[in-house]
C-alpha cells in the first residue's frame, strides 16, 4: 500500500508546522490501522508512506479504519499485490512496489485505487465495493493495467448468466536436474486433458493453446485463452522417484482453489493424471465419468509413450518414423496400453504411401491392427476409430470416414483434434459450410492450435475469403514458425492472394522450417510460385506443357499439379490426363512434395481446394469425374451435396446421377 498527503507541497508552503502536524497524525492513524489488520511501516519519504500487509483485505481493511481518523480529502492511496525483495533491514523493493506507488499518484484526493489483481484477490461484499475505473498506464511503466476504487457502497452488478467452465491446464514445470525430462512434465498435464476430454461436463481447452503459455507466459493464459480456471503444477523426477505439486486458480479471482502435492515412484504416474482430474471436476461442481484402468502401465512404457507424443504432435512427416518406433517400444513393454497402440495405429496411418492406397500391404496390416488392439482393450478409445478413419483408401468410403469420427466424438466431445479431423473430411466431400462449423467448435477449444488455424486458413481461401485467409494463417506463421504445416500453408495462401515475391521469399534459403522440409519441397515451390509472374497466356501454355510431360511419365499423377492447371485455363487437357490415368490404373496422389501432416486418405479435398484459378468444380466434367472418385455416389446416397452444387451453372445432381448410371 502507498499513501501520501495530496498537496503537501503547496501546504509547506503556507504553514509548514501544520503539514508536520498532518504528517504525523498520518503516521499515528497508519500504525494503529496496520496493527489492527496485520501490516507494517516498511519505508517512508516526507509525507509518504509504504505498507505491507499479510492480505489484500487486510490492506482494504485498513484503509477503511484510516478514514476515521484522518481527514479523508486530504489523503490519497494505491493498493497492489505482488512479489518483493525484502532487503536485510526490512525494506521492500521491486516492480509490485513501484506499482503500487504509480496506482497511489493517479489516485484521487480521499480515494482508493487498487490494480486488477487485488481485485481478484478479494471476495464477498468487499469486492462488490471495488467499482470499475478504467484503464491506466503507469507513469515511467510499459503497464496499461484495469484498476478499480473503493467505495461505500457495492456496485451495481449486471445480470449475465453463468458461464460455462472452460478450463486450461498449463505445461507442468520441469524442475528436475536433467533439462531432457521436459517431455515428462509436459506428457503428465497431456495426460491430464486425455482424461479430461474424456467426459462432457468439462470444456478443456486443447493442448496446441494451453502449452504455448509458460515460464512467465502463464499469467497471461487465462485471459487469452478465455479460461474460468486455469490448473498448473510442477513435476520433479529424481530417480525413480516422482514429485508433483498441482493447484487449480479461478481466473476470476487468481485465487487458489485447492492445491495438491504427490510423491511416489515412477509407476505411479499413470495414475496421477485421473486423481487430479478428478479433484478438478470435484472443485468446478462436475462429475467425471470413471476411467478404469485395467492394469498399471509400465513406467519406462509411459516414458516412451510422451516422447512419441510430443513428436506426433509437432506435425512434422519426416520425425513421424521415430515417434513411430517409440511407440512400438512403449506396447512391446506395455502390451494393454489402449491409448498407446491407438496413438501407434496413428502415427503408422501417417506413415503410408501418400502416392497409393495401401490397402493389404504389411504396412497398412500393421496399422489396422494396432487399431484393433486399441479397441479390444478401450471400446472407447476415440483415437482408435480416428486411426481406422485415416487408413481407408483415398477415394471411397467417403461416408465411413465421416461416421468413424463422428463416433470418436461421441466418446470424446471436447477433443479440437477430432473435430479438425471432422472438419478434414467433411472438407474432402465438399462440405465447406459443416466444416467450417466443426472448425468453429475446434477454435473454441484449441484456439491457439496450428491444425485449426492452418485447416481455417485452406477453408477460408477455398470459399473465396482470400483476405481473411491472410489474416488467420499470417498470424498462425507468427506463433508457429517451425511448424512445416504452417509455413506450407502460409505459401498457399501467398499464392491465392496472387503474392508471388512474397511467396518465393517464404521458400527462400533459411526460412523454411528445419525439419520436415525437403530441398525437392522447396524446389515444387518456388517453380510454382515463379510461373505466378507470368502473363495469363504464357503461364496457361506452361501449364499445358507440364500436363503434356506428366502423361508421358510413368509416376503417380500429382492431383494439385493437373487442377492448378485446370484453373489457368488447361481445364479439358486436365480431364482427359485425369480420366486416362484412371482408365490405366495410374495412382493419383495429392501433390508433387512430402504431405504436411496429411494422410493419403485426405487426399479428396484437394478437389475443394483453392488453387487461385477456376475450380475444378466450375466445369461440367467434374460429376462425372467426381462418380469415378467416389464422391457422387456419396453424395446420392446421404443427399448431404457440396457447397458448389448451388454456385454452378449446370445441373450437378443430375449430371452425378447421370454419371453413376454410365
Amino acid at each position: 500500500m502507498s499513501i501520501d498527503i495530496a498537496g503537501y507541497s503547496a501546504m509547506t508552503e503556507i504553514d509548514e508546522a501544520q503539514a508536520a502536524s498532518m504528517v504525523s497524525a498520518l503516521r499515528g492513524a497508519l500504525e494503529g490501522a496496520a496493527l489492527v489488520h496485520g501490516g507494517r511501516i516498511f519505508n517512508t519519504a516526507g509525507d509518504g508512506f509504504m505498507l505491507e500487509f499479510c492480505s489484500a483485505a487486510g490492506a482494504l481493511g485498513a484503509a477503511e479504519l484510516l478514514w476515521s481518523n484522518v481527514e479523508r480529502g486530504s489523503v490519497r492511496v494505491g493498493v497492489h499485490i505482488g512479489d518483493v525483495l525484502v532487503t536485510q533491514t526490512g525494506d521492500l523493493l521491486g516492480h509490485s512496489v513501484n506499482v503500487a506507488a504509480r496506482l497511489q499518484q493517479v489516485a484521487q484526493p480521499g480515494a482508493t485505487i487498487v490494480s486488477m489483481d487485488v481485485r481478484r484477490a478479494v471476495r464477498g461484499k468487499l469486492a462488490q465495493r471495488l467499482h470499475p475505473a478504467g484503464a491506466v498506464h503507469l507513469d515511467k511503466m510499459a503497464e496499461t493495467i484495469e484498476i478499480f476504487s473503493l467505495e461505500p457502497v457495492a456496485s451495481a452488478k449486471p445480470r449475465t448468466r453463468k458461464a460455462e467452465p472452460v478450463l486450461a491446464v498449463l505445461p507442468f514445470d520441469n524442475e528436475s536436474d536433467a533439462p531432457e525430462m521436459d517431455y515428462f512434465s509436459d506428457g503428465v498435464a497431456d495426460e491430464i486433458i486425455s482424461t479430461l476430454l474424456r467426459q462432457s461436463t468439462i470444456k478443456v481447452i486443447g493442448r496446441t493453446s494451453a502449452f504455448q503459455f509458460r515460464g512467465d507466459r502463464k499469467t497471461e493464459a487465462a485471459r487469452v485463452l478465455k479460461a474460468s480456471h486455469v490448473l498448473d503444477g510442477a513435476v520433479r523426477c529424481s530417480g525413480t522417484r516422482l514429485r508433483a505439486s498441482v493447484q487449480l486458480i479461478d481466473a476470476s479471482t487468481g485465487m487458489a482453489l485447492w492445491s495438491e502435492r504427490y510423491e511416489g515412484d515412477r509407476f505411479d504416474a499413470f495414475a496421477l493424471e485421473d486423481d487430479i482430474a478428478g479433484r478438478v471436476a470435484a472443485s468446478l461442481r462436475r462429475s467425471l465419468t470413471q476411467v478404469e484402468r485395467a492394469h498399471p502401465i509400465d513406467p519406462a512404457a509411459y516414458e516412451l509413450y510422451l516422447r512419441a507424443r510430443q513428436i506426433w504432435l509437432l506435425m512434422s512427416d519426416v520425425e513421424e518414423d521415430q515417434a513411430s518406433v517409440l511407440l512400438e517400444r512403449c506396447v512391446a513393454l506395455a502390451p494393454d496400453f489402449a491409448i498407446g497402440w491407438a496413438t501407434l495405429a496413428s502415427v503408422r496411418a501417417l506413415l503410408l504411401p501418400r502416392d497409393r492406397d495401401a490397402i493389404g500391404s504389411p504396412e497398412h496390416d500393421a496399422a489396422l491392427e494396432a487399431a484393433h488392439r486399441a479397441l479390444e482393450l478401450d471400446p472407447e478409445c476415440a483415437q482408435a476409430l480416428t486411426a481406422l478413419s485415416l487408413l481407408k483408401p483415398a477415394f471411397a468410403e467417403h461416408g465411413e470416414k465421416i461416421r468413424l469420427v463422428n463416433e470418436a466424438l461421441k466418446r470424446t466431445p471436447n477433443d479440437a483434434s477430432l473435430h479438425v479431423a471432422r472438419a478434414a473430411w467433411l472438407y474432402g466431400v465438399g462440405r465447406l459450410k459443416d466444416a467450417a462449423k466443426a472448425l468453429e467448435t475446434a477454435s473454441l477449444l484449441d484456439p491457439l492450435g496450428p491444425a485449426v488455424e492452418g485447416v481455417r486458413a485452406s477453408l477460408a481461401t477455398a470459399r473465396g475469403e482470400v483476405q481473411t485467409a491472410y489474416e488467420i494463417i499470417s498470424a498462425a506463421w507468427r506463433r508457429w514458425p517451425d511448424s512445416p504445416f504452417i509455413w506450407y500453408l502460409m505459401w498457399t495462401t501467398l499464392c491465392v492472394a496472387k503474392r508471388p515475391d512474397e511467396a518465393e521469399a517464404l521458400a527462400a534459403p533459411g526460412v523454411p522450417p528445419r525439419w520436415g522440409v525437403t530441398e525437392h519441397d522447396v524446389g515444387v515451390l518456388r517453380t510454382y510460385a515463379a510461373l505466378l509472374h507470368l502473363s495469363a497466356e504464357d503461364r496457361r501454355q506452361a501449364f499445358s506443357a507440364m500436363l503434356d510431360a506428366l502423361a508421358q511419365s510413368r509416376e503417380p499423377l500429382p492431383l494439385s499439379s493437373v487442377l492448378v492447371a485446370a484453373g489457368a485455363g488447361c481445364a479439358d487437357q486436365a480431364f482427359d490426363l485425369l480420366n486416362a490415368a484412371l482408365d490405366s490404373g495410374r495412382d493419383l496422389t495429392p501433390d508433387n512434395h512430402k504431405g504436411f501432416g496429411m494422410a493419403r486418405s485426405q487426399a479428396p479435398l484437394q478437389l475443394f481446394v483453392s488453387t487461385g484459378g477456376t475450380p475444378i468444380w466450375q466445369f461440367e466434367r467434374f460429376p462425372a469425374l467426381a462418380a469415378r472418385l467416389g464422391l457422387a455416389q456419396y453424395w446420392l446416397e446421404t443427399k448431404q451435396w457440396p457447397d458448389c452444387a448451388a454456385f454452378v451453372d449446370y445441373d450437378f445432381k443430375g449430371l452425378c446421377a447421370q454419371a453413376l448410371k454410365a
